[in-house]
């Protein structure tokens, strides 16, 4: 009886685990094929059975990718506009956050309500809109068309950022209230080092959304050499047909950069992510 009480959670636990890498497998199998693709010949990309390791292994699509395309420039505005929006997102989002969670003021509630309904309306829905204000501004091919409206507005940043702030006890802003500290210092000083760990968790959010972003830089910006690597990508294409394997090649590069700042930062992830919903 022991052992068969003793056996379920192994036998359970092993289950887990084959699931879990059979999962894993699933994920990562797309990946795989992304890097394999970048270093085989067009003609072979569709083979069947699919050739993990290539027969012949060849460079020359992440050759052609900076000789034939402007691929260094696409890399350095993807930084530039990533690197924007995430310093912005988290500026904006931290400070809105910390209002929401520690400062009463009238109507609080109601802001706070219309910032989450907005989640519910499609960003596809503000395109139009928006094109037709750029386009007034002359901010049409130029980076601000991008990173403004990151910089400006994102609902869910400040939803998350204001559930971490709520976690901070108030008796450390009535302390701080008692030795004379403003509202800044209590953001900055006190409160902003206690959710280091959400802060790192939305700066890899923010950093995946600044660097995946498509729509808007394919519908602002209309100079290739201003173009960020998402839209210029899906440009490697030869004059009837997709260059499948040149697209995997940019691809391939793109994607360390992303898996980079993950790795790194991956720890904080999950423990910002597990914070922000401590307190609601």
């Amino acid at each position: 009886m022991n052992n068969t009480l003793h056996g379920k959670p192994m036998v359970w636990k092993l289950i887990n685990t084959v699931l879990l890498a059979l999962i894993s497998i699933i994920m990562i199998a797309p990946v795989l094929w992304m890097v394999s693709t970048s270093l085989k010949f067009e003609s072979e990309v569709f083979n069947f059975p699919i050739q993990w390791i290539p027969e012949s292994v060849t460079w020359d699509n992440y050759q052609k990718a900076f000789t034939e395309f402007p691929y260094l420039n696409w890399y350095f505005n993807t930084i530039r506009n990533t690197a924007i929006i995430v310093f912005s997102i988290l500026l904006v989002s931290s400070m809105a956050g910390f209002a929401f969670a520690k400062i009463q003021f009238k109507g609080k509630n109601l802001i706070f309500i219309a910032y989450i309904a907005s989640l519910m309306i499609p960003g596809e829905m503000r395109l139009i809109p928006q094109f037709m204000l750029y386009k007034e501004l002359g901010l049409i091919n130029t980076t601000w068309a991008v990173v403004l409206p990151w910089m400006l507005f994102v609902a869910f940043a400040i939803f998350l950022m204001k559930q971490a702030f709520t976690a901070v006890p108030d008796e450390l802003i009535e302390a701080a209230k008692i030795d004379g500290c403003g509202y800044f210092k209590m953001y900055a000083v006190i409160t902003l080092p206690l959710v280091k760990s959400t802060l790192v968790a939305l700066g890899i959010l923010s950093f995946t959304w600044g660097w995946n972003d498509y729509t808007a830089p394919l519908i602002y910006i209309q100079d290739i050499q201003k173009q960020v690597l998402t839209v210029g990508i899906a440009s490697f294409k030869a004059q009837y047909a997709s260059n499948y394997a040149l697209q995997m090649a940019g691809a391939t590069m793109a994607l360390v950069p992303v898996i980079l700042v993950y790795l790194i930062a991956q720890k904080y992830f999950t423990e910002g992510i597990a914070q922000s919903g401590i307190k609601g």
